[in-house]
């Protein structure tokens, strides 16, 4: 089980990709519209396979329509920040039946027989997400290409520490075993800050 990636809202994407490179040396990539939240998603990649996901509202009509793009649209009445976080596992099946919680498909068909998307096992909001990438190709080979590509000048690796708040007994019953770097506060459920480790220290995502 391995941190996969951290996604943060933002009233202006472009302008918070400005502000991570110039302050913070990380380079990003305009990507996906995901049409089932209303959300344009831009990714900071970082030591493959994590990532930082930078989520601006594209769509405010399909954000209402659906329970994620709800979730989005009061991030931003809450003044936007970190939205959410999720896990990547081996075993996706083993995690759908020990938390008796059906696995999400978002998985299609690509033209060299290989599948893109992921699949997902979700709870409640303040909680992680597990997910997987079945039969996705040369997944980290992509990722290493957009890593290269964004023209980072920090050298980031990956996320050194999160910090969470709420019940530590909680999400670690949710998460089982586990060696996530997770440090936990009291107060509001959910994720709190994102350390990025960077060969020009941790660059902190709240």
């Amino acid at each position: 089980m391995h941190i996969d990636h951290v996604a943060i809202l933002v009233p202006d994407a472009v302008g918070a990709a400005t502000e991570l490179r110039e302050r913070h040396g990380l380079g990003s990539e305009r990507g996906m519209y995901y049409e089932r939240a209303g959300t344009r998603h831009h990714t900071v990649p970082l030591r493959p396979p994590q990532y930082l996901e930078v989520l601006t509202i594209e769509n405010r009509e399909a954000a209402e329509a659906t329970e994620t793009g709800r979730r989005t649209l009061a991030c931003e009445a809450a003044g936007f920040g970190l939205l959410g976080w999720s896990v990547l596992v081996d075993d996706l099946e083993a995690v759908s039946e020990r938390l008796g919680i059906e696995i999400f498909d978002y998985t299609i068909p690509h033209g060299d027989g290989t599948l893109r998307g992921w699949r997902a096992v979700s709870g409640p909001p303040h909680l992680p997400f597990f997910i997987d990438y079945p039969d996705n190709g040369d997944r980290l080979g992509r990722w290493q290409a957009m890593y290269d590509r964004v023209g980072h000048t920090c050298s980031p690796a990956g996320f050194s520490e999160l910090t969470i708040g709420g019940s530590e007994r909680e999400l670690l019953d949710w998460l089982g075993p586990h060696e996530l770097p997770l440090r936990f506060v009291a107060g509001e459920p959910g994720i709190r800050e994102a350390r990025i480790a960077t060969a020009e220290g941790d660059v902190v995502v709240s």
